[in-house]
């Protein structure tokens, strides 16, 4: 008879090689998938720079250049004239549904392309501190904290715009560029260039609400390595 020990292969003897092409063909095929997932990830942002605002096709395309005339002139959008039953002209209250949606629609395609974030970034900096509604206004700091989660450089170098949102007449206004500017300082989107006075002065502010938003920054702040420490003597 022969001895079955000897058909038996050695204990172990597979247990350190047989695993290896089952591992090596798992790490192939994850480097294809990872290339693929790299190569989908390029088309679309190739799509949403220069077919989506571009494109001849695209319907934002169309509709671009008439929200850029609209938020560019808003002395011609200010008064709607109308007859009224006695045949006389009679001036109406600013066409506010209009501008405020033409200033929000502005900053939602600015999150698609950078290209056209960066051709009207100023234009929308400039509807923050020009217009006098406060609905337009808050709004805009809104949709800023949209951009710099889309594209955080380009709003790092206008964050002073942001602070001045800190001195607001309008409560809303301040709140929202309050909460704005905790949530992009917090999470690492804007750095403090000297401007971390502004936000102290919340602390102090006649509105709770206000006041009790600007503590709670501070404290999440304070957690962070030396970063009052650091930047509180140049922004007092």
């Amino acid at each position: 008879m022969i001895d079955s020990a000897v058909l038996l292969p050695e204990q172990g003897s597979h247990s350190s090689t047989s695993p290896q092409p089952a591992k090596d063909g798992v790490e192939e095929l994850d480097q294809v998938a990872g290339n693929t997932e790299d190569e989908i990830g390029d088309l679309i942002q190739s799509v949403k720079e220069d077919e989506m605002m571009f494109s001849e096709q695209s319907l934002l395309a169309d509709f671009g250049p008439m929200i850029q005339y609209i938020c560019l002139n808003p002395k011609v959008f200010k008064v709607r004239h109308i007859i009224n039953y006695c045949q006389r002209a009679v001036n109406l209250p600013q066409n506010q549904v209009l501008r405020t949606s033409a200033a929000l629609s502005l900053s939602k395609m600015m999150c698609v392309s950078m290209k056209f974030c960066e051709s009207n970034l100023l234009l929308l900096l400039r509807m923050l501190e020009t217009s006098r509604d406060p609905n337009i206004r808050s709004n805009i700091v809104i949709a800023l904290g949209d951009i710099a989660v889309c594209f955080s450089t380009l709003i790092d170098e206008n964050s002073d715009r942001l602070y001045k949102g800190l001195s607001d007449s309008d409560l809303i206004v301040k709140k929202d560029s309050l909460m704005v500017l905790t949530h992009l300082i917090l999470n690492g989107m804007v750095k403090i260039k000297g401007q971390l006075g502004e936000m102290a002065k919340c602390v102090e502010d006649e509105d709770r609400r206000v006041s009790d938003l600007a503590k709670l920054f501070f404290k999440e702040l304070s957690t962070k390595d030396n970063a009052i420490y650091n930047n509180v003597q140049d922004g007092m």
